[in-house]
């Protein structure tokens, strides 16, 4: 079968929409290339596949595009994620060196309820102490009374 029956045979399978993808890279190569004699009716597919192979390109350099933009968007949204927490980090730092020293140290929990008042947190502190404390004969005396 001669060229120019060949490609007759695929443009009909192709006006069908029965062509495979091999055969319409045949046509395309065929209507792209310039040393083809492409008779005068044939001139309107040469069009329209220069046409699709355009756009084919045209949507691949957009999907090139749009994938390098989403990679620069996921890399601008990481970088702003990571000075929003840098910057939280910082200011959770200074208050806490400005505002936290020394505040922990100010107040009591006596019987359940926070006390602030040092006079009362000392006689507390005394009373427990004392409460605790033993008398160094008391301990010996327990001791005594151990070995009789």
């Amino acid at each position: 079968m001669n060229k120019e029956k060949y490609i007759k045979t695929l443009l009909d399978k192709y006006l069908d929409g029965e062509t495979t993808a091999a055969e319409e890279n045949a046509l395309r190569g065929y209507f792209a290339n310039p040393g083809n004699s492409i008779p005068d009716e044939w001139l309107p597919y040469k069009a329209l596949f220069a046409y699709v192979e355009e756009e084919r390109a045209s949507a691949e350099e957009r999907r090139e595009n749009t994938s390098a933009n989403k990679r620069s968007q996921r890399a601008a949204r990481r970088f702003k994620t990571l000075a929003i927490s840098a910057a939280a980090a910082a200011a959770i730092a200074v208050l806490v060196i400005t505002h936290g020293h020394g505040r922990f140290d100010d107040y009591a929990v006596i019987d359940g309820k926070v006390c602030t008042d040092q006079q009362t947190v000392n006689e507390e502190a005394l009373e427990a102490l004392q409460i605790v404390s033993s008398d160094y004969d008391d301990s010996f005396g327990a001791l005594e009374m151990m070995k009789n």
